[in-house]
């Protein structure tokens, strides 16, 4: 008896899964990099990847005085429940697909056939005594049936644009195209700091441009995160992770969605807005030394807030014009200013 319960024991500890510590993500311009330490248990470690992991991006560094001896990723296994609900969604699609490749035959033959009617002579005859009356009908017969062909493609395409919407969220709840990468130590105990790059890790830049007067303007700017794991911290980098320099760019800490994760004081000259609603007129200069990457911002004459305008990045000594609200045009660009 007691020598079962041991051997149930051990079975129970050896099925315990590897320590894994909190994760980190840092958010680049168009992807991300997740950071993690694992602790293994009796020399062997297992860590889950996502679907949108970068292929070969996987890196796995010992801490301490670990050894690694062998790494080895397996695809992981899709719930059953979603694959099934998977393969509906794709048989769905497919049907879509078919229907509209043969609404576009139905759209070529009506097509053709609302010209052919068009094109006939009249010519009166005893069993066509009124030809332009036939002709129009036949025309306006065509036309109906082209109209019901457009509405049934907009029904079409509608619904499939919100399956494409559904599979993709449902694949990310069951991380379709994951796996597991399975880490195997010398000795006992140890471990290991994982990396690998996503490419939903990116971030998205939003300004805040307050100006009260003067001939400086307070810019704040913001970050538009990804959808994380709880718990999960994240820092963002003002660059793009294809950058040669991105590694050498500092990383911004961020509280969380829309937090401020860096305040600047920059030059700038305003035409001061005249009632009735009119738009705000800005001229920014670049006094810092890092680029300002594309994005959104807001503009706030003396506190009062005055509509969004498309900001396109800005590189240092840059200058660039705004016009924020009325019915400009904004974002319009001048030397100095990044794409």
């Amino acid at each position: 008896m007691i020598r079962l319960l041991c051997s149930a024991l051990m079975t129970l500890f050896l099925a315990l899964p590897a320590h894994a510590g909190s994760k980190s993500l840092t958010c680049y311009l168009d992807g991300g990099r997740v950071s993690q330490d694992v602790a293994a248990r009796r020399g062997f470690a297992e860590v889950t990847l996502p679907g949108d992991m970068v292929p070969g991006s996987l890196r796995v560094r010992p801490l301490g005085s670990a050894v690694i001896v062998r790494v080895q990723s397996v695809p992981l296994k899709v719930d059953p429940k979603a694959e099934k609900a998977l393969a509906a969604l794709d048989e769905r699609k497919d049907a879509l697909g078919d229907r509209l490749k043969a609404l576009d035959t139905r759209e070529e033959i009506f097509t053709a056939a609302a010209k052919a009617q068009s094109a006939k002579a009249p010519r009166k005859s005893k069993t066509n005594p009124e030809p332009v009356t036939a002709i129009r009908q036949g025309t306006d017969l065509a036309l109906s049936r082209l109209e019901e062909v457009y509405r049934a493609r907009r029904a079409a395409e509608k619904e499939l644009k919100a399956l494409e919407v559904k599979r993709a969220e449902l694949a990310k709840k069951a991380n379709v195209g994951g796996s597991t990468a399975r880490i195997w130590l010398q000795g006992r105990d140890g471990s290991v700091a994982v990396e690998y790059l996503v490419t939903g890790g990116y971030w998205k830049p939003t300004y805040d441009f307050r100006l009260d007067g003067s001939t400086d303007a307070a810019v704040t700017m913001r970050a538009i995160l990804p959808e994380m794991e709880p718990g999960m911290s994240v820092s963002v980098v003002a660059a793009r992770l294809s950058a040669p320099d991105a590694s050498g760019i500092s990383s911004l800490p961020a509280g969380g969605d829309l937090a401020a994760v860096a305040s600047f004081t920059l030059p700038v000259t305003a035409i001061p807005p005249a009632p009735p609603l009119s738009s705000l007129t800005i001229t920014l200069s670049n006094a810092t030394d890092r680029s300002l990457p594309h994005g959104v911002g807001s503009c706030f004459w003396k506190g009062e807030y005055y509509g969004t305008v498309s900001f396109p990045g800005l590189a240092p000594g840059g200058h660039l014009e705004l016009t924020c609200g009325g019915s400009q045009v904004p974002g319009a660009k001048m030397p100095g200013a990044t794409p």
